[in-house]
């Protein structure tokens, strides 16, 4: 198993379904640069809340996953060649949409980071 951190754009609106537990698990496809021009194409799927998470995003929607990672191939139904991919089994996400609802907190907006207390700087000197 690798471990992995990857970020890419989704290439078509992710697939959120409910599986026979009746727990959320969502598929998705990642278009991930190489710097070498042809991007890899990353194949995910993620489980209940980071399912729902990523079900709401959409096509062409910027997303980094971590998680245990495993090399694909396949064959191109329409020119018959081997292509490689990877396939991604997430464990955490993190979207543009969970940044700007974190960064939310500090306009008065509802943020999903528990309330902190201020630091305690009694007793220290400059």
């Amino acid at each position: 198993m690798i471990d992995a951190l990857i970020t890419g754009k989704l290439i078509r609106d992710p697939a959120l379904k409910t599986g026979p537990s009746g727990k959320p698990y969502c598929n998705f496809l990642l278009s991930v640069p190489t710097g070498d021009g042809e991007p890899v194409v990353v194949s995910g799927i993620a489980f209940a809340d980071v399912a729902e998470r990523i079900g709401r995003l959409g096509k062409g929607d910027a997303l980094s996953v971590a998680g245990s990672l495993k090399p694909s191939q396949w064959t191109d139904k329409t020119t018959g060649e081997t292509k490689h991919g990877l396939n991604v089994t997430v464990s955490a996400a993190l979207s543009a949409y969970d940044v700007k609802k974190r960064r939310g907190s500090a306009d008065g907006t509802e943020s999903s980071r528990p309330p902190q207390a201020p630091p305690d700087y009694r007793g220290y000197s400059a």
